[in-house]
């Protein structure tokens, strides 16, 4: 389980179109000077219907202003996903654990684009998508030497 600070929600809802989420300001997630990777989760909380889905891309932007979220943003270098309508089920965990090293101003946003069936609409689906202050992933058996 992992605290997440609704200040670093990124996107949570019902996603039938293409869409911008809110901007997130890095400011309070880690300590000054600590080179540690900041953990990141995209997440499907309703599954999308393959029938209906084509394709979700998904891209990282950040304002090219360094202290404020408004005006221009550009994309991060190396920082776009795309997954199938069959990659999109209820759990699924899509791009990175963690945020792209690419990132270098500290207001950031996803920019998302669906993309339906031919003939389609797409009607559900749920994405929750936030920066977490420590990796969310569960313990997994560890070695023990005897």
């Amino acid at each position: 389980m992992a605290i997440i600070d609704r200040n670093a929600v990124f996107f949570e809802g019902p996603l039938t179109a293409d869409a911008q989420s809110a901007a997130v300001a890095l400011n309070a997630l880690k300590l000054p000077g600590r080179m540690e990777p900041m953990p990141m989760r995209v997440s499907v909380t309703q599954a999308f219907a393959p029938e209906e889905v084509l394709s979700l891309s998904f891209t990282l932007e950040e304002a090219d202003a360094p202290d404020a979220a408004g005006g221009s943003w550009s994309a991060v270098p190396g920082a776009a996903w795309s997954f199938t309508g069959a990659q999109l089920g209820l759990g699924a965990r899509l791009g990175p654990r963690f945020l792209p090293q690419g990132v270098r101003n500290p207001w950031l946003r996803l920019g998302f684009a669906l993309t339906p069936q031919s003939g389609e609409s797409v009607s559900s689906g749920r994405l929750f998508a936030a920066l977490l202050r420590e990796e969310d992933l569960p313990y997994e058996a560890e070695l023990q030497v005897k």
